[in-house]
């Protein structure tokens, strides 16, 4: 009887900690371009709004623009609304545009790097940045099918490495894809036409971690060698006498 308390005990402060509701905003900034010298390549994150905008190539005819991407951040601006989810709940971190152009000088770019800079207004105030990994694939245009000559974007980033705590509990994004269908079904991956424009939400979760995946601040990882270093060499001594 004393064991099947304590367990439903367990189980009811597990279903209080996965009740947790969390609310808060997202701000979206590109980097990290992986791109040849001949290639062209922008970046504008200081757009009104919130929204930050990555484009490359150069168009190939009047008729035609350039690779986009534009991330606008769920809450980023005053008319948009704030984000909110449950622990381990997918949720829209915002919205994912892809413009899909014909051009030249744009072959050779192959990844770029999304800064989510998230703050958290509920139930803990946080803010934290976390970084994730697209690659890019500049099919080559040689079907004449608009949806078989579309490129594609993959997320190759998972858990992030940055963190936040509540409640003595340590958290932290997990990206998980693109919804065309509000979060319904999401893909790693996402294509978008050529010559149009594809839109998709940018889905995560906030996962907790293990005290053990939380990475140590640098001057702990030196102070740690440092004092293993000693011991040994403590060790050593005493061998000698």
């Amino acid at each position: 009887e004393i064991s099947l308390g304590l367990v439903g005990s367990e189980m009811c402060i597990r279903d209080r900690a996965n009740a947790i509701v969390f609310t808060g905003s997202a701000i979206g900034s590109w980097s990290d371009v992986t791109a040849t010298s001949s290639d062209i390549t922008r970046i504008n994150n200081n757009d009104e709004g919130g929204v930050a905008k990555f484009n490359w190539g150069t168009p190939a005819d009047s008729n035609t623009t350039k690779n986009s991407f534009k991330f606008d951040g769920a809450g980023s601006d005053d008319g948009d609304a704030e984000w909110s989810t449950e622990l381990d709940s997918a949720f829209r971190i915002g919205s994912f545009r892809y413009t899909n152009g014909s051009t030249y000088n744009s072959a050779g770019v192959t990844g770029v790097s999304l800064n989510v800079a998230l703050t958290i207004t509920s139930p803990v105030l946080s803010d934290s940045a976390y970084n994730f990994d697209f690659s890019i694939d500049n099919t080559p245009n040689t079907t004449g099918n608009d949806v078989l000559d579309g490129d594609i974007v993959t997320s190759t980033s998972g858990l992030s490495s940055s963190f936040f705590e509540s409640n003595g509990v340590m958290y932290t994004l997990e990206l998980l894809g693109f919804s065309s269908d509000a979060g319904q079904t999401i893909h790693s991956d996402f294509s978008s036409p050529e010559n149009q424009k594809a839109r998709a939400g940018l889905y995560a979760k906030i996962t907790e971690v293990s005290v053990s995946e939380v990475p140590l601040p640098p001057s702990l990882l030196f102070l740690g060698a440092g004092l293993m270093g000693l011991g040994a060499l403590r060790k050593k001594a005493t061998s000698k006498a």
